[in-house]
Order: C-alpha cells, then sequence, then structure tokens
C-alpha cells in the first residue's frame, strides 16, 4: 500500500523510541563521518577541479 488515503482520514499515534531515535543518530553520524573521509581523500582533485573552473584560460593567438 503506498498510498491509501483511508488512514490520512484517521488519527494515529506516532512516537520515537529510545532505540530508533539513537539508529537515526548513528545513520546520520555515520553519513556525515563518511562523507568527510571521501572528501579527505579526494581533497587534490576537488581542488584542482574547482581551482580549474575560476582560474583564467590563456587563449591561443590568432595567426
Amino acid at each position: 500500500m503506498p498510498f491509501d488515503p483511508i488512514h490520512l482520514l484517521t488519527t494515529t499515534f506516532a512516537y520515537l523510541d529510545p532505540g530508533s531515535g539513537s539508529f537515526i543518530l548513528q545513520l546520520l553520524l555515520a553519513s556525515l563521518f563518511g562523507a568527510l573521509f571521501v572528501v579527505k581523500a579526494y581533497w587534490k582533485k576537488i581542488k584542482g577541479a574547482i581551482r580549474g573552473l575560476f582560474s583564467k584560460r590563456r587563449q591561443k593567438p590568432e595567426e
């Protein structure tokens, strides 16, 4: 049931127990540290790409 309009009309009581909250926190922290590790591992390539975007390109002299 991906979309069931009948359930939208009823009152539901939902909560996050401490185990779910801890899992979500661990998931967010692992994602953050994973992203930081990837940036650290590829920092030279990222910096070179950014520098290439903003550097002045030399134009070839027209003959």
